[in-house]
């Protein structure tokens, strides 16, 4: 066992829930071991117009069925606590919740470069530390090193630290506590993007979705057609 005991929180639109979220929260499993592993889709996300966007309690229902039958199902959690208010989901709102929540657990945001790159763009962005640690997963093959340069553009005030455990490669630590983490992982080129398209035209999802969020989106093919072609006129 490590030495602190982590709660590891996956947030997205996860429009739909793909292979390569399943994969990649089981890698960050595999590596911090935490005590929980929560999936946080999110309600009405800030950065996108929600017009192609499936039901909330349809992406939760997704989730759920996505990981269900996983080896780690038993470690995963679907969460709606973006549910409980009204208005964007911010994240800093949904950490500050979760970690009054979970007292007893170390929580870690995990998050792609790509978002990472453009975090300054997020509501009071500087705030996240603060309440979770704040893991970075790669999305290109030159995230390595821009891990390093975008911590210290973001925190100029970090320093670095040894890693927490093995499988993270690089780590930084703020004044107040907070730790700004590298995960590296494989690279698997899938998007809830590339799984529309291929839906729309009529192609296979076979190894793009697990097969239970696979059944879930043909038993309500009507309403996820509807949907979704909004976002492709």
């Amino acid at each position: 066992m490590h030495s602190e005991d982590f709660l590891l929180l996956f947030g997205g639109s996860f429009n739909p829930p793909h292979n390569a979220h399943m994969r990649l929260a089981f890698e960050a499993s595999e590596i911090l071991r935490p005590r929980k592993t929560l999936f946080i889709p999110c309600a009405q996300p800030p950065h996108k117009s929600g017009k192609d966007l499936l039901p909330f309690s349809f992406r939760c229902d997704l989730l759920r069925a996505g990981t269900a039958g996983t080896t780690a199902g038993q470690l995963f959690e679907v969460s709606d606590v973006e549910s409980e208010r009204d208005g964007p989901s911010y994240t800093v709102d949904t950490l500050a919740l979760l970690s009054r929540r979970y007292p007893s657990l170390r929580p870690v945001f995990v998050m792609g470069s790509e978002d990472y790159a453009r975090l300054e763009t997020w509501l009071r962005w500087r705030e996240l530390p603060e309440h979770a640690d704040l893991a970075v997963v790669p999305r290109s093959a030159a995230a390595d090193e821009a891990f390093s340069l975008n911590s210290k553009k973001l925190w100029p005030e970090a320093e670095a630290a040894p890693p927490p455990c093995p499988g993270v490669s690089k780590a930084f630590v703020l004044p107040h506590g907070g730790r700004l983490l590298y995960l590296p992982q494989p690279l698997l080129e899938i998007s809830s993007t590339l799984v529309r398209e291929r839906y729309l035209a009529g192609r296979s999802l076979d190894f793009l979705v697990p097969q239970d969020v696979l059944k879930l989106l043909q038993n309500n093919a009507d309403m996820v057609t509807r949907i979704w072609s909004v976002g492709s006129a």
